[in-house]
């Protein structure tokens, strides 16, 4: 295991105990393409949910990294990017470089482009404040951080060892883990003034949701093959998923 991905597995480990065993363990090769997804994911997140950031920084930093990714990218070329901020960036965000440089070669550019995707979504929706009104905004944002995602893990496990995938189920899982974190992480998100909840909903309206969608994911997880690298890494985060929406009512 090279020092670059040992590097990637401790940062991961700093961030989530629910996706750093389904990373960490993955065979070579899908190791370091995930390793640098999940950082690339996080390294933006990061941004979006900066709680000093203001929005129209959120949505040029954003948009900043998504350009770059869109290019023959080295590391040291997102310094520019990152430099012109009025707050500090945590070190997950200012390695990004870092992060997109470990994805093996061959599927470096699929990987790249699922993020210039998302972060230029993302700092849209910063920008405009995240208004989730109605069941097709909380849709379109669960697609646009989650759904598009898991399309790129369809395409991972295509291009590691040929496994198919049921596309549509797939972003039925994103938007499963998506959702159950919203609806677990209602008083974190109020609190740095955001609410991702539609109009009216309660937790039993969002938990529906989520339920709805987990059941997609049951059937995404259950058609790829048993033993296979993709569905173990699949299967504990939506074990966790199911574990939450099961545990209570929720907020």
């Amino acid at each position: 295991m090279t020092a670059a991905l040992l590097e990637a597995h401790r940062a991961i480990r700093k961030y989530s105990t629910t996706w750093y065993v389904p990373v960490t363990t993955m065979p070579a090769g899908l190791n370091e393409a995930l390793s640098s997804a999940y950082l690339l994911m996080r390294a933006i997140d990061e941004i979006e949910d900066h709680p000093e950031l203001l929005p129209k920084e959120k949505d040029v930093l954003l948009c900043g990294i998504s350009s770059v990714l869109q290019e023959r990218c080295r590391p040291e070329d997102f310094k520019a990017v990152l430099a012109d901020t009025s707050v500090p960036l945590p070190e997950v965000s200012l390695r990004i470089g870092e992060w997109a440089a470990l994805a093996p070669p061959q599927i470096a550019p699929r990987i790249r482009e699922t993020f210039a995707t998302m972060a230029e979504r993302m700092g849209g929706w910063a920008l405009h404040g995240w208004h989730i009104h109605t069941e097709r905004d909380l849709d379109r944002y669960t697609y646009a951080v989650a759904g598009t995602l898991v399309l790129l893990l369809s395409d991972l496990w295509s291009w590691y060892d040929g496994t198919r995938s049921d596309r549509t189920l797939g972003v039925g899982y994103g938007r499963a883990l998506q959702a159950v974190n919203i609806y677990q992480d209602k008083g974190e998100d109020l609190g740095r003034g955001v609410d991702f909840w539609p109009d009216g909903w309660d937790a039993a309206r969002l938990r529906g949701y989520a339920m709805r969608e987990l059941h997609r994911a049951d059937r995404y997880l259950a058609q790829l093959p048993a033993h296979g690298p993709a569905y173990r890494f699949c299967s504990r985060p939506l074990a966790a998923a199911w574990r939450t929406v099961r545990a209570g009512p929720g907020p």
